[in-house]
């Protein structure tokens, strides 16, 4: 009994001895010098190749460096740049669409005495919802008879579906590559062929609506002039929200396909898509020794980076201040929602951080923004490449220094 009295005595006072003095140095500020320290003890115990750059947004000076200059794999904080150059070149009121039109120009007595085409514009988020309200619509114009053909046209991005599959030796299993088309349907999970899939699908949906349907369906392109019944449009930002809150790979490069035929030419490709992030990241200052960038989602091991490229982009979108909130609002935020919801709980760095996270085998980055205790915004770039331990190892110490910079203060 007396045993058991003297353990409740001693985890008292442990207790108390933690809340007098481990929680007062925990919650203390850091000073220029301690962030210096303290972010090296968590560099050197990485054991494995990595970058990190720390600047003040406002005052763009560096608050803490390590190898700069690297090359590293990106991984998915990729999705960064891809969303950065379609804000600033799109325009943060693009519209992705999903057409439908018609070569009859009478369309008398509900008849369409021709053919019914439907055409993708790179829609990645186009669902089956959308498709069954495109059928409906096509109903209330009081079409009953469809007599020619139901026409699919995917010709605004190109049928190299399945990314860089075959680009590089030894990069990323094909498995992993999600199927790209200019027409998508439910994220093309399980789906063999999503644009003949989403054709037959309307062919159902516009049964189901009592339209008759008497021709077949086939691959084809739109003629210039076709009557457009009807369409589907999604904002830009929806798109992106999605794709860097849920790090969604199938929408990162669908909208890199979508750069290429927006700014150079269609059908967009990976190359055009790739071309125009170049053009967009040079014209804003990046060196184009800073970044090799091949596709936009950061699935390829071929992608190269330097912190400079995230530094430079960080405080381009700071400095601009019509675009900023959106940019900033479409990261993860630490603790709360996204690729962060999990992480950097009971922390600092919880609700303080907005940043991009990047996984693959043997990678794991973020770089984003921290508010520190004097509420200024900080910019960081970490990314670990290389390493033989388990990632969720590499992630805690990225939390780690993320904490480290919201405790930083100046004063």
């Amino acid at each position: 009994m007396n045993t058991h009295k003297n353990i409740i005595r001693k985890a008292a006072i442990s207790l108390l001895l933690f809340a007098l003095y481990i929680l007062p140095l925990y919650s203390q500020n850091i000073s220029s010098a301690e962030l210096k320290e303290a972010i090296d003890g968590v560099v050197s115990a990485a054991g494995c190749d990595v970058s990190v750059a720390v600047v003040s947004a406002a005052r763009y000076d560096a608050l803490y460096s390590y190898e700069p200059d690297v090359k590293l794999i990106p991984a998915s904080i990729t999705k960064l740049v891809t969303s950065a150059t379609a804000i600033v070149k799109l325009g943060t009121g693009f519209q992705f669409k999903t057409v439908i039109y018609t070569d009859d120009f009478k369309m008398s007595n509900g008849v369409i005495n021709g053919n019914i085409y439907i055409k993708g514009f790179g829609d990645p988020d186009f669902n089956s919802d959308d498709l069954a309200k495109l059928s409906s619509e096509i109903a209330k114009l009081g079409i009953k008879s469809i007599l020619g053909n139901m026409i699919y046209d995917e010709s605004y991005l190109d049928d190299n579906y399945r990314g860089l599959t075959n680009g590089f030796r030894s990069d990323t299993d094909p498995q992993y590559w999600p199927y790209v088309s200019a027409l998508n349907i439910d994220k093309n999970t399980g789906i063999k062929n999503p644009a003949f899939y989403t054709a037959n699908a309307l062919v159902n949906a516009l049964s189901d609506a009592g339209i008759e349907f008497k021709g077949i369906i086939v691959q084809g392109i739109v003629p210039q002039g076709a009557k457009e019944l009807v369409r589907k449009q999604r904002s830009l930002m929806s798109v992106i929200n999605n794709m860097n809150k849920q790090s969604d790979n199938h929408s990162a490069i669908t909208l890199f396909k979508v750069l290429g035929a927006e700014l150079k030419s269609a059908p967009g490709t990976l190359a055009k898509g790739e071309e125009a992030v170049n053009d967009f990241l040079t014209s804003i200052g990046v060196s184009r020794s800073d970044f090799s960038i091949y596709e936009g989602s950061g699935l390829t091991r071929f992608n190269q980076v330097t912190s400079n490229l995230y530094i430079q982009l960080l405080k381009y979108f700071y400095d601009r201040v019509d675009d900023f909130d959106t940019f900033y609002k479409s990261l993860p935020v630490g603790g709360v929602d996204g690729t962060l919801r999990n992480r950097m709980k009971g922390t600092e760095a919880e609700k303080n951080v907005h940043a991009k996270t990047g996984t693959l085998n043997r990678v794991s980055s973020l770089t984003g923004y921290a508010v520190d205790r004097d509420n200024e915004l900080i910019m960081f770039y970490i990314n670990m490449n290389n390493f033989s331990n388990d990632a969720a190892k590499q992630r805690k110490r990225q939390d780690q220094i993320c904490d480290y910079l919201c405790r930083f203060s100046r004063n």
